[in-house]
């Protein structure tokens, strides 16, 4: 009974994550699950595999202290396990993506696609899912291009410091929804031929991750998805559906500013601290959580406290990562 109180989280998302499998198991027409694909009728194992996965990963991010090694660690994860299958499936064996209907792997495609295609299809309303869910998770922990950023934001000089706010951030990044919404509605009205939407989605594609690649180590900021990516501003814009929210208790900050030197996002600044939120860029990674040893940085939810209400964004947070994770392929 004791270890059963003391799992209580870990417990939740095994269970969460066992039951959105299973769910996705029986209502699609086709085998969604690796294990059923080699082993057919043996993806219950893959189950009872993520379910484990996410009741031991509990505890490292509800522990402060390891709670950003292993955001930073299983976010890459879910970036090699989408862009390592796409390869396999590519060079392998069809059997690794998901229908064999590819599509680019650009966020931007998320976007554009809708706008395209004049109604939504399932990445929109999986992307659209997440956000009610789990606020601007999708941003901190879910995308398969964000991981990436993270670890290259982190590769310059003095990488533990980043840098602030990039002047003026709001037009590149509402100009990005706006430029990708006006040229999809352009191709469609005039009847584009595939291969110039194809071609315009691959160069937005190499132009995000030469962004990626070396704009971010040398800005020491997530360059591309803070400015560049129209799904970020999105996110943002978005997120308040969620009910869980990020707040600085005036009555516990000292003014250290590390909250601010740890936020890759550059969504804390001193004027921030004195209104006692983060800014609209904020994904509650919960970075500046951990950096915290004043016990200022706070998560609200329903009335619960503090402690409780981050526990509970956790759980769904992580309940959805490990359910992404194994289905990260296209």
């Amino acid at each position: 009974m004791a270890f059963l109180k003391k799992h209580i989280p870990a417990l939740a998302v095994a269970l969460i994550v066992a039951a959105l499998l299973f769910a996705a198991r029986a209502m699609t027409q086709f085998d969604i699950l690796l294990f059923d694909r080699f082993l057919p009728g043996l993806g219950f194992v893959q189950v009872a595999g993520a379910a484990a996965l996410g009741f031991w990963l509990t505890g490292k991010f509800l522990d402060p202290v390891t709670a950003p090694k292993w955001r930073r660690r299983t976010w890459l994860w879910i970036s090699a396990a989408f862009f390592g299958q796409l390869l396999l499936g590519l060079t392998v064996s069809p059997v690794f993506l998901m229908t064999g209907g590819l599509h680019f792997p650009v966020p931007m495609v998320i976007e554009g696609g809708v706008v395209y295609r004049g109604g939504l299809s399932f990445m929109p309303i999986l992307f659209l899912s997440t956000i009610l869910l789990s606020g601007p998770a999708w941003c901190s922990q879910l995308c398969y291009m964000g991981g990436c950023d993270l670890y290259r934001s982190r590769a310059g000089k003095n990488s533990k410091a980043f840098s602030m706010p990039v002047k003026g951030r709001w037009y590149f990044r509402i100009g990005s929804v706006v430029l990708v919404a006006f040229v999809a509605l352009l191709l469609r009205f005039l009847g584009a031929p595939g291969w110039l939407a194809v071609t315009l989605v691959a160069l937005w594609g190499v132009a995000g991750w030469l962004i990626v690649a070396f704009v971010s180590p040398r800005r020491r900021q997530m360059i591309h998805c803070n400015l560049f990516c129209p799904m970020g501003a999105i996110v943002s814009l978005l997120k308040w559906v969620n009910p869980v929210r990020l707040r600085f208790n005036q009555n516990h900050c000292t003014r250290c500013m590390r909250c601010v030197r740890v936020c890759p996002y550059a969504a804390i600044t001193a004027s921030d601290l004195d209104k006692g939120r983060p800014a609209l860029n904020c994904t509650m990674c919960g970075d500046c959580h951990s950096a915290c040893s004043h016990g200022a940085v706070e998560y609200r939810f329903l009335g619960l406290g503090p402690s409780k209400a981050r526990t509970a964004y956790v759980v769904v947070v992580l309940a959805l990562y490990v359910t992404f994770l194994m289905l990260a392929r296209i």
